[in-house]
């Protein structure tokens, strides 16, 4: 006689109570192998770092232009060979830091911020009022080398989030946010694995090495783009010059 379940008994039938416990257990495999699956093919966080609540004081050469950056001799390199380190400037919240570096142009200075930083790309969120002007004189400034015309594919984003203050810094998740933090003056920057098989940022300027419209990049962020321009390399800093009609959307 075939076996059935009744509710108000107290145990099922013996057949069918093996049913039940070998696919419970099965679920609970394919359960188990599915989650194990799902975390492997999940992207890591980048080694993007925010030292929140930890403000240091730095020294330096300011730039203004084209973007505010704090230049630093690397230690124990001097001569012609010499290559800086910039640290972009940035204030605090989503706004860019071009106010609080007024009139330090070309000056050695002395500032208090929080860093932020990704591979080897620096980033100084400045206290507001901290910047003052020191005795020592300025280095000389670094020229700028140029690269060559590239045409790259990848992403705009905005430096700031992209290089540790969000993680994910990128990607559609991360578009609406782009957008306000480049609407307040945080450098817009390109990321591409185009130019050594690695994610290089690149900050966009025109071709006058001049920030950008933001017209020309705003309803562009977060999408897959190919963008010509040339490129240049000041210290270790990168530069993409490039104009509105270089930048094309990919499908």
């Amino acid at each position: 006689m075939s076996e059935f379940f009744v509710g108000y008994l107290p145990k099922a039938p013996p057949g069918i109570a093996r049913l039940i416990r070998m696919v419970v257990i099965a679920l609970l495999l394919l359960a188990a192998v599915g989650a194990i699956l799902f975390a492997h093919v999940q992207r890591t966080f980048a080694p993007a770092v925010f030292e929140f609540g930890k403000v240091g004081t730095f020294e330096g050469v300011l730039e203004a232009n084209p973007y505010p950056m704090l230049t630093v001799a690397k230690p124990g390199v001097s001569g012609a060979d010499a290559i800086s380190s910039r640290y972009l400037l940035v204030a605090q919240g989503k706004h860019g830091a071009d106010s609080e570096v007024a009139g330090y142009d070309g000056k050695t200075v002395k500032l208090r911020g929080t860093l932020i930083y990704r591979d080897d790309h620096r980033m100084i969120e400045v206290v507001r009022g901290s910047i003052s002007e020191t005795n020592r004189l300025p280095n000389s400034q670094q020229v700028a080398t140029e690269l060559g015309t590239f045409e790259l594919t990848g992403e705009i984003v905005d430096s700031k989030c992209y290089l540790g203050v969000m993680n994910p810094g990128n990607g559609k998740v991360h578009r609406d946010c782009a957008a306000r933090c480049l609407s307040g003056g945080i450098p817009p920057a390109f990321v591409t694995n185009d130019l050594n098989g690695s994610p290089a940022l690149l900050l966009l300027t025109d071709q006058s090495q001049h920030p950008p419209p933001k017209e020309a990049f705003l309803q562009r962020i977060a999408q897959p783009l190919r963008i010509r321009g040339k490129v240049l390399r000041s210290g270790d800093a990168l530069y993409l010059q490039t104009s509105s009609e270089a930048i094309t959307q990919l499908p």
